[in-house]
């Protein structure tokens, strides 16, 4: 699919909890269109409850972000500085009403988090994506889901997505309290909050703690796991190794590592 990059404009603000605020983004640029260079960007669309977008930063002290060139569905970069991009998963998004919903959570002094706790309607975003998601092994009746902070918006929409006859186990792992929200889930589908601090064992990953106490029908069981890179790795081979589930049940993705920050924007070979 052809690389886009679509300016936005916020159109909403909305505190989720006190630690994650909804950012509704709309404009012209979601749906199809060519730019001046003849360049064509396809409508958005979002059917995947872990599609996400590149999210373009200005450097601190500028006020607009360094945007790359698009020729023939490339990206090539000026000398100089690259784009500040990080990956956001759509939280929602309605052709209709040209609405895009990124939630993102405010800790830290990143670039997402600062620009995001200062941002008023009217501003200006520019937006490179989506990219797909991977579908969940099919067949499955019972649904095992963890994941950290970082994958809430993804957990969130995944759960909505499921039919109402699912049952399963969600596992997510917060810093604290009030990083919880209700979460709306088929009635078969317990969802438990980890806080990660509580857990005893400085050295190992609190949904690795909490999975080993965890109990499920393990039959025609569909695994989804995201967060850090490392600790998603570690409950793969938990699973794979311990529980002795097939690999092909298990989706994973590493939504950041562990000492670094930001992800590349896509060239035509790993396009959204």
């Amino acid at each position: 699919m052809p690389v886009g990059i679509r300016p936005l404009r916020v159109g909403r603000l909305t505190e989720v909890t006190s630690t994650m605020l909804r950012i509704t983004l709309t404009g012209a640029a979601l749906d199809a269109h060519t730019d001046q260079a003849g360049n064509v960007t396809p409508a958005f669309s979002s059917p995947g409850f872990d599609d996400d977008v590149r999210l373009l930063f200005p450097y601190p002290g500028d006020l607009t972000p360094v945007l790359p060139e698009i020729e023939h569905g490339r990206v090539t970069f000026a000398p100089g500085r690259r784009p500040i991009a990080r990956a956001y998963t759509v939280r929602r998004f309605d052709p209709t009403t040209r609405e895009l919903d990124i939630d993102i959570v405010l800790h830290g002094t990143g670039v997402a988090s600062t620009w995001a706790s200062t941002a008023s309607v009217g501003d200006v975003m520019y937006v490179v994506g989506p990219g797909k998601t991977l579908d969940l092994p099919s067949g499955a009746d019972n649904y095992l889901i963890l994941g950290d902070d970082t994958a809430i918006p993804a957990v969130a929409r995944l759960l909505e997505q499921l039919p109402e006859r699912a049952t399963g186990e969600v596992l997510l792992s917060v810093p604290g309290k009030e990083y919880r929200y209700e979460l709306q889930a088929p009635a078969g589908v317990r969802v438990r909050w980890i806080n990660a601090d509580a857990v005893a064992s400085p050295t190992r990953s609190p949904l690795l703690v909490a999975l080993e106490a965890t109990t499920l029908p393990r039959e025609n069981l569909a695994v989804w796991v995201a967060g850090e890179q490392a600790e998603v790795r570690e409950i793969r081979r938990f699973l794979v190794q311990t529980w002795e589930l097939p690999r092909a049940a298990i989706s994973f993705t590493g939504y950041w590592k562990r000492g670094q920050s930001g992800v590349p924007v896509p060239d035509a070979s790993d396009a959204p």
